[in-house]
C-alpha cells in the first residue's frame, strides 16, 4: 500500500510539472487566447477565469492550415468576465475551477476557422471521493 501511494505521489507531481513548465508555441499561444474569448462569451459564465495551468498542447497541420488541441485548468477570478482581460483581477484562493479541452482550426494567417472549447466545473467533492476509492 506504502509502494502505491510513493508511485501516485510521484505520478501527480509529475503530472503536475508537466502542466506548469509547458512552453507554448506561438500557435498554441494564439489558440489559448482564441479559446479564453471564446469561454468569456458564454451566458452562464459570470465571472473571469484565469488559465491557471496548460496540461497538454498539441498542434498538427492540415490542408488548410494548422489544427491545435489544449488541454488547460481555469480558476476564478475577483473580477467579471466583463473585466477578463484586465491585470488587476486576481484569482480567488477558494474559486471555482475548471478543466477545460479546446480545439482551434486556424488558417495558416492565423484566423480562426472552427473553435469548440468544454470547460464544465471540477466539483470538489467527486475528485476526493474517486482518490479515495483507490
Amino acid at each position: 500500500m506504502k509502494c502505491l501511494l510513493i508511485s501516485l505521489a510521484l505520478w501527480l507531481g509529475v503530472v503536475g510539472m508537466r502542466g506548469t513548465e509547458l512552453e507554448l508555441t506561438e500557435t498554441q499561444r494564439r489558440g489559448l487566447q482564441v479559446a479564453l474569448e471564446e469561454f468569456h462569451k458564454h451566458p452562464p459564465v459570470q465571472w473571469a477565469f484565469q488559465e491557471i495551468g496548460v496540461d497538454s498542447a498539441d498542434d498538427m497541420p492540415f490542408s488548410a492550415g494548422t489544427f491545435v488541441r489544449l488541454e488547460f485548468k481555469l480558476q476564478q477570478t475577483t473580477c467579471f468576465k466583463k473585466d477578463w482581460k484586465k491585470p488587476e483581477c486576481t484569482i480567488k484562493p477558494n474559486g471555482r475551477k475548471r478543466k477545460c479541452l479546446a480545439c482551434i482550426k486556424m488558417d495558416p494567417k492565423g484566423k480562426v476557422l472552427g473553435r469548440m472549447v468544454h470547460c464544465p466545473i471540477l466539483k470538489q467533492g467527486l475528485q476526493h471521493r474517486s482518490l479515495r476509492s483507490k
